[in-house]
């Protein structure tokens, strides 16, 4: 039987209105991990913050992101503080510091997957960009020393989801699908998981109140992140699917209601 266990592995510290939130002045975001049980395989998806997001924001450029989104860690939350056992595979969402930094509390030899486009443009970057990109150069390095695999190296299935027709079976058993969710970042996916009936959407939308009243982020944000065009579009599909099948449970990586 799929089980799923949801981790805040720390919290950060952002505007409210940056986020498409109705609350006033900053707010606390958890970033949420998932560790997934398949009863043949295990997987962990996105990893949360960890101490190497402090070491690769100590310094400048890296700082500065520190800076616009302070960080909170506490002992308790740390990634290995909540395994109750090493995953086989680490799946990235995509590779923004609040979901990659914990992944270098992990053993080496555990396999990591994500999207081609997410690991090509990772590559790609400077160490300026890198920053930019929500990445700092420290944990870019981390991230590629571990060879990280494409997700489209796995087979593609029908889904069952109108909006969202085709992704990538991860273990080769339909049960564990990533799902292209682009406009956050580059190469963003999400994770479905039929037998639960659970859509792990990564950053596609901060909260679930703001799906189901479609308040989106302000459109410089939306810029500054990703692509615009790219994250409404997504955004909406996704709105879409939620009314069309109330029995799917959505999980955005920093709701707050979803965080344990």
């Amino acid at each position: 039987m799929l089980q799923i266990t949801t981790l805040r592995v720390g919290s950060c510290r952002v505007p409210a209105a940056a986020a498409g939130l109705p609350d006033r002045g900053k707010v606390m975001l958890p970033a949420l991990a998932h560790f997934i049980e398949t009863g043949k395989t295990t997987l962990l998806v996105d990893c949360g913050y960890g101490n190497a997001f402090f070491v690769a924001t100590e310094k400048f450029p890296g700082r500065a992101y520190r800076l616009v989104t302070p960080v909170v860690l506490p002992p308790e939350e740390h990634l290995t503080k909540q395994l109750l056992h090493l995953p086989d595979r680490v799946v990235l969402t995509h590779m923004h510091g609040d979901h990659v930094a914990g992944l270098m509390d992990l053993p080496d030899h555990i396999p990591v997957s994500a999207s081609n486009d997410a690991i090509s443009h990772l590559r790609g970057l400077s160490t300026l960009g890198a920053t930019l990109a929500a990445c700092p150069h420290y944990l870019r390095d981390g991230i590629l020393k571990r060879t990280p695999q494409a997700i489209e190296n796995h087979p593609v299935v029908a889904t069952s989801l109108a909006q969202f027709p085709y992704g990538n079976d991860l273990t080769d058993t339909g049960d564990v699908i990533a799902i292209s969710l682009p406009g956050h970042g580059v190469g963003q996916i999400g994770i479905w998981l039929p037998a639960a009936a659970t859509f792990l959407i990564a950053d596609a939308a901060y909260s679930c109140g703001a799906l189901r009243s479609g308040r989106l982020p302000p459109a410089f944000v939306l810029a500054t992140l990703g692509n615009a065009k790219a994250y409404r579009d997504t955004f909406n599909r996704l709105r879409a699917l939620m009314q069309a099948r109330p029995d799917i449970s959505f999980i955005p990586s920093h709701c707050r209601e979803c965080a344990p």
